[in-house]
């Protein structure tokens, strides 16, 4: 079904409502395909293709109350009986005196229909194409670093979104996503070590891409290089250090430990928030330090809508390192002090939207120029080489580069986190010394106020998937190439002591 029979579908819906006397309801409608390829060591896992398709009907009383039923079915008939079950659990509501919320009738009405960034079609490569194209990539990569275990895996994603309003609001868009990846595994020394790279698109023209460049198969095979070198290094002592973060896990600061703290949700319970309002104007990193939040058209996070048919902002979080706005959605932002910004997400039509980020970025205005490598020590090298150059290595003592992103925690409340890398690198040893992955760990503030500069351009396509209340949607982000921090005595690496 298209975009255009789903758009139908909707509008016949929302005719109904006008029936309906003193109901307001929002209508989402998805339909989402999947295919996805798994291999290991030269042999198909698993291939498996998946269909999901239905309408959530939210509703609410003139007062503000609410109800939510939704209906694994994309036909008329069944968005009405999903629409007849909302209202009446939002009446049943209202009589128990849930709380109210009437944000939603101020929505100004929209139509508007997205773009659709994929330049092929979904099934532009049959099913049995996909795993020829695949099965190549993954043996050309078995044949070049044989030594180690392989897996490739594919995900190719096409879903389609159409949101009607009772005001008459009908917007509809498309997000196709693509993801090929190779996890690693080495063993050195009775040592083993896995390794992960992933390379993201719109369709399939990802694999025409890797096939072409050997783009991902390179990064895969010095990671591989860099994770043996690992299994047999030393741990770093704990203590302070003076950091470089790469792009991935600059996305991990930004997402996980910042801004999930101003999600408008959250202000009640979160380190930037005080008696529920966002601490606007708040200095929490240095001039020069942005925190944006926004969608980028072919991201794997995009999303130009908000899943209440709200056009989703692009969001200056930090300016010049002050607080300047939070995520807000329609419900929460008022409540939380912030102007509403299209924040809502939800995974599929069976969510009710939650306040979420799509493509967060920390971006610094001091940034130091990387020149173009070819591979991943010589571009440590170049990290270092215009370190000396601009007389940011310290003469005594580490200075020390975190590569990779293993994910981590972090309690918004008090503003710690924890997060895990794939290997440190002292850049300020000529020899580059290689350590175990340590524990990078501190509090939210004090991480953003050591930031100091950046390093080479702005890299954004450090994905993942983000889970909150339940539902897990796309998330994606990233910074400059390299962020320095100075040595801060409340961020700390772990290690022997």
């Amino acid at each position: 079904m298209d975009r255009k029979e789903i758009s139908e579908i909707v509008q016949k819906i929302l005719h109904d409502t006008q029936a309906q006397e003193g109901s307001y309801c929002i209508i989402r409608a998805q339909s989402r395909r999947e295919w996805s390829l798994r291999l290991n060591n030269g042999r198909f896992e698993r291939v498996s293709t998946a269909r999901e398709s239905g309408i959530g009907v939210q509703a609410f009383t003139s007062e503000g109350a609410s109800g939510f039923a939704s209906v694994n079915s994309l036909t008329v008939e069944a968005g009405r009986e999903a629409m007849k079950r909302a209202i009446s659990l939002a009446e049943h509501n209202a009589r128990l005196g849930a709380e109210l919320n009437r944000a939603i009738y101020s929505a100004s009405p929209l139509k508007a229909e997205g773009p659709n960034p994929a330049k092929l079609e979904f099934d532009h490569f049959s099913l049995t194409e996909l795993q020829e194209q695949v099965m190549f990539l993954h043996k050309r990569l078995l044949s070049r670093s044989s030594e180690n275990s392989w897996q490739t895996s594919y995900r190719q994603v096409e879903d389609i979104w159409c949101i009607g309003r009772t005001d008459g609001t009908l917007v509809s868009y498309v997000v196709p996503r693509a993801v090929l990846m190779h996890q690693g595994t080495v063993r050195v020394q009775g040592r083993a070590k896995n390794t992960l790279v992933q390379r993201s698109g719109v369709d399939a023209g990802l694999l025409l891409l890797e096939k072409e460049d050997s783009s991902l198969e390179k990064r895969g095979i010095e990671r591989g290089d860099f994770a043996k070198k690992v299994c047999v290094a030393p741990n770093l002592p704990s203590g302070h250090y003076p950091l470089i973060i790469d792009y991935g896990l600059a996305k991990g600061l930004a997402h996980e430990a910042f801004g999930h703290a101003v999600e408008s949700d959250h202000m009640k319970e979160s380190v930037l928030g005080e008696k529920g309002k966002l601490k606007k104007g708040l200095q929490v990193a240095r001039p020069g330090v942005h925190i944006i939040d926004g969608p980028l058209e072919g991201d794997w996070a995009y999303q130009p809508f908000s899943a209440n048919g709200l056009v989703r902002e692009t969001v200056e979080i930090v300016k010049d390192g002050v607080l300047q706005a939070g995520l807000g959605d329609i419900f929460s932002a008022q409540e939380a002090g912030m102007p509403v910004s299209g924040a809502g997400r939800a995974e599929s039509y069976g969510h009710i939207p939650l306040p979420r980020m799509t493509n967060i970025r920390l971006l610094v205005d001091d940034v130091l120029p990387l020149a173009h490598t070819s591979g991943l020590m010589e571009e440590v090298s170049q990290v270092r080489r215009t370190l000396m150059e601009a007389g940011e290595l310290q003469k005594e003592g580490k200075h020390l580069l975190l590569l990779g992103y293993r994910g981590g925690q972090v309690n918004p409340k008090t503003g710690d986190f924890v997060f895990q890398c794939d290997g440190i690198i002292d850049v300020a040893d000529p020899n580059l010394a290689i350590y175990q992955p340590s524990i990078f760990s501190g509090k939210i503030l004090s991480a953003l106020q050591a930031i100091r500069a950046g390093v080479g351009g702005g890299c954004y396509d450090a994905i993942g998937t983000c889970g909150k209340g339940g539902q897990s949607v796309p998330s994606s982000g990233g910074s400059h190439r390299y962020l320095l921090l100075d040595r801060d005595e409340n961020v700390t690496l772990g290690g022997e002591q």
